[in-house]
C-alpha cells in the first residue's frame, strides 16, 4: 500500500513539473540585438535621446524595448523629442518594472550594441515592425525602421531611416546612425 501511494505521488509530481515546464516554454523571452554606429556630429550638438520599440504589422504598439534616461524621466513630455515613440507608448502608464527593465544611459558615439529582451507572450511568432527613433535638435528626429519576422529561427534585418519632419538643415554630415541592424536570437 505504501509503495502504491509513493508511486502515485511521484507520478503526480512529475505531471505537475511537466505542465509547469510546458507553460513556461510558451512565454520564453525573445532576445534582440540592435547594433549601429552613432556618429559624432560636428555641425551642432545633437541630444542623442533615443527610443526603440516594436509594433505589430498593423501598427498596434507592442512594447518599448529601450529608452534613454532623460527621455524616460520626463523628456517624453516634450513633443519635439522622439515624438513618434512618445505618441504611441503611453509611457506615463509604465510600471516600475517596465521602467527599470528598458531605461538605460544615452549611448555614446561610436559602435553601439544593445541587447534587448521582450516577453514571448507579447511577441508570438508573426510579422512585426521595429523602430529606433533618435532626437537631433529642436523638432528634428531620425526614425529607423524595419519589418521583422519573428519565428523560432534566428533572423536579421537592416533598419532604414526616415526624417521627421525632414532632414535637419543644421546637419552637414550624414545620418546620426548608420549600419542599423537588428538580430533576433
Amino acid at each position: 500500500m505504501m509503495k502504491t501511494k509513493r508511486f502515485i505521488v511521484n507520478k503526480i509530481t512529475l505531471l505537475i513539473m511537466a505542465l509547469t515546464l510546458m507553460s513556461a516554454g510558451g512565454t520564453k523571452e525573445r532576445k534582440l540585438e540592435i547594433s549601429f554606429l552613432l556618429s559624432d556630429i560636428q555641425s551642432f550638438a545633437p541630444s542623442y535621446q533615443m527610443a526603440i520599440w516594436i509594433e505589430k504589422a498593423d501598427g498596434a504598439f507592442v512594447k518599448t524595448l529601450f529608452i534613454s534616461e532623460y527621455l524616460s524621466y520626463g523628456g517624453y513630455n516634450l513633443p519635439e523629442i522622439c515624438h513618434e515613440w512618445s505618441s504611441k507608448a503611453k509611457w506615463e502608464e509604465a510600471t516600475k518594472e517596465e521602467f527599470d527593465a528598458v531605461t538605460g544611459a544615452t549611448p555614446g558615439t561610436g559602435e553601439v550594441t544593445l541587447k534587448l529582451t521582450c516577453p514571448g507572450d507579447l511577441l508570438p511568432d508573426g510579422k512585426y515592425r521595429i523602430f529606433a527613433e533618435v532626437h537631433l535638435v529642436d523638432e528634428y528626429n531620425e526614425l529607423y525602421s524595419a519589418e521583422i519576422n519573428v519565428t523560432k529561427k534566428k533572423s536579421a534585418g537592416e533598419l532604414k531611416v526616415s526624417y521627421i519632419p525632414g532632414k535637419c538643415p543644421k546637419k552637414t554630415e550624414g545620418d546620426l546612425m548608420t549600419g542599423v541592424f537588428v538580430k533576433l536570437k
